[in-house]
C-alpha cells in the first residue's frame, strides 16, 4: 500500500547555500553569528520549527564541510553542489534532480535571509496549496518582491536546465504569478557585512 503524504510534504523546501560570498570579504556570511547561532544554522533551525526534516533539502557547495559541522547532526536532506562556483542556477538544477516523483512544488530559500519568519513561510504554503499547487508564490513587502518562491511542478524541467549565475525569477511568467503580503524579512538578504550589521537591527528592534 502506497503512503498518501500530507499536502504540506508536497511542496519540497530547497535551501541555496553553496555560494562563495564574493561580496562579503574573505569570511563566509553563513558561519556568521545572528540569534546566538551561525547564519545557516538560524536559517535551518526556523524551518525545522514548521516544517519536517524530509521537506527540507539543503544544497552545499563552498566550504560545504565546515558548514556541515556547524548543523550537528541536523536530520535534513543535504547535497554537494561541485559546480557551486558557476552561480546559483547550478544550485537550483541540483537541487530539482533530487527531487521525489510526488513532489508538485518546490519552496527555493536563499540561506543568507535571517529575518524570515515562520509566519511568512506558512503562509507561502498555504497560498500554494489554495491554488492547487498550479501557481507561483511570490512575497511582497509593500511594492517589493523578495523571497523565497514557490513555483509548481511545471517549472521542474525548466528550473533543471539553469546553469548559470541567475535564478528562477528569470523564468517566471506573469501569468503565472501569485502575490502574498508578507513581513520585511522577504526582502532583506545579507551580501555584506554593512547588510548583515542591518539585519540584527532590525532582528533586536
Amino acid at each position: 500500500m502506497i503512503a498518501i503524504k500530507p499536502k504540506e510534504h508536497l511542496i519540497k523546501k530547497i535551501v541555496l547555500a553553496a555560494g562563495l560570498s564574493k561580496r562579503y570579504g574573505k569570511k563566509n556570511k553563513l558561519t556568521e553569528v545572528f540569534n546566538g547561532k551561525p547564519l545557516i544554522k538560524n536559517t535551518i533551525d526556523v524551518l525545522l520549527e514548521i516544517f519536517d526534516p524530509e521537506e527540507i533539502l539543503l544544497v552545499l557547495g563552498h566550504q560545504h564541510k565546515k558548514i556541515i559541522k556547524l548543523l550537528n547532526n541536523s536530520k535534513i536532506n543535504i547535497i554537494h553542489n561541485i559546480n557551486y562556483d558557476k552561480g546559483i542556477g547550478t544550485s537550483i538544477s541540483t537541487g530539482i534532480k533530487q527531487l521525489e516523483s510526488y513532489i508538485e512544488g518546490v519552496m527555493i530559500i536563499p540561506a543568507d535571509m535571517p529575518l524570515l519568519c515562520k509566519e511568512d513561510f506558512k503562509k507561502l504554503e498555504l497560498k500554494f496549496l489554495e491554488f492547487n499547487c498550479k501557481k507561483v508564490i511570490l512575497p511582497q513587502y509593500n511594492s517589493n518582491i523578495g523571497n523565497p518562491v514557490i513555483l509548481p511542478k511545471s517549472y521542474f524541467q525548466i528550473l533543471e536546465s539553469l546553469n548559470e549565475d541567475y535564478g528562477a525569477r528569470s523564468q517566471i511568467k506573469n501569468k503565472d504569478v501569485i502575490t502574498v503580503n508578507t513581513g520585511i524579512g522577504t526582502i532583506l538578504d545579507v551580501d555584506t557585512e554593512e547588510e548583515f550589521k542591518k539585519a540584527k537591527k532590525y532582528f533586536k528592534s
